[in-house]
Formats: C-alpha cells, structure tokens, sequence
C-alpha cells in the first residue's frame, strides 16, 4: 500500500524549563491520549473544517517509542523537522519500532511545557487538529525530549498516529 503520510508543522516561543515542569514521558503521553480522545469524542472544527466525532484512540507503545526517539533526537540535535538527521520520517521511525502500518501520521512541537500546552497549541492548528481528529487513526502514542540545559530546557514534542496492518496485509508484504 502507498505511503500515506499526514504531517503538520507547529511553531510556538521556547519557555525556559525552570517556569514549569510536564510529568514523565509516558505519563505526558497518556494526558495527552486522554485530551485527544476527549477532543475526538465530540464535533471539531479544524480551520473552518467540520469534522465529526471520531472513535477513541488506543494508546501503542510502538508508536511511544517512534515518538520519544524521534523527540529526543531533535532536543539533542536541537532541530526541528519531521525528516531526522538520519533523513528518517514517520514512517521509518514507526517501522524501526516494530510498528507496520497501513496509515502513518505525526504532529510536531517545541517549546510547550505541558501536554496540555502542547494539546492545546494543536488543536488550534488546522492540520495538527486534522490529524487528532482523521477518523482513519486508530491508535497513538506521544512522548518529548528535553535539551539538556538544566535551567532553560526546551521540550520538543511527537505525537504519532497510527493504523495498524492486518494480519493479511502482513503477510501479503512478506510474501507468505
């Protein structure tokens, strides 16, 4: 199947770490699962777009892990891009972390020091709401990174969304 990749950019001013504090990784990651899913459970406008309630989420540790390496690549890198240093997307990341996919997306950001923060800021961003809200996504995973100044940190932030193969789909890529 084709590669179906929906991406969004979203920019926001760098707070320094000593202002706030998110909770651990996994734990950002379930807060934000839970906005998204409560987010999806009702009508949303992306943009002037009119999206219907979408079926919750199931959270996928594949899709934890793509993230959190993907995140903490661009706090130790210090940049900003969908495309890895290694000129990875999505797509390969999730693939790397034993995740096979049959649809692929991922949000973006930097600088918010909350999952709320961060939740918020994409729902306000047509395409970052579009991908929260694409009723084809069945399962998620987000996660950050963190620079390494102590005092001035700058949190880097993915979100993945995903739709898994079946097991048909598997085995037709195999060859089986």
């Amino acid at each position: 199947m084709g590669l179906k990749i929906n991406a969004a950019l979203f920019f926001a001013a760098c707070l320094p770490l000593a202002a706030f504090a998110a909770p651990e990784w996994s734990d950002a990651g379930q807060i934000i699962l839970d906005g998204v899913n409560a987010a999806r459970a009702e009508g949303r406008s992306c943009g002037g777009k009119q999206y219907p309630a979408a079926p919750p989420l199931r959270r996928n540790s594949m899709l934890e892990s793509a993230a959190l390496g993907h995140s903490q690549d661009m706090a130790a890198q210090q940049y900003f891009s969908h495309t890895a240093k290694d000129g990875s997307r999505a797509d390969v990341r999730s693939q790397r972390a034993g995740y096979a996919w049959q649809r692929i997306g991922e949000n973006i950001a930097f600088g918010q020091p909350t999952p709320q923060a961060v939740l918020a800021g994409w729902l306000s961003s047509p395409g970052h709401c579009a991908n929260i809200m694409n009723p084809n996504f069945t399962e998620m995973g987000a996660a950050y990174g963190l620079t390494a100044e102590q005092d001035a940190g700058v949190y880097y932030w993915t979100q993945m969304f995903g739709t898994p193969r079946t097991v048909a789909q598997v085995q037709l890529a195999r060859g089986s």
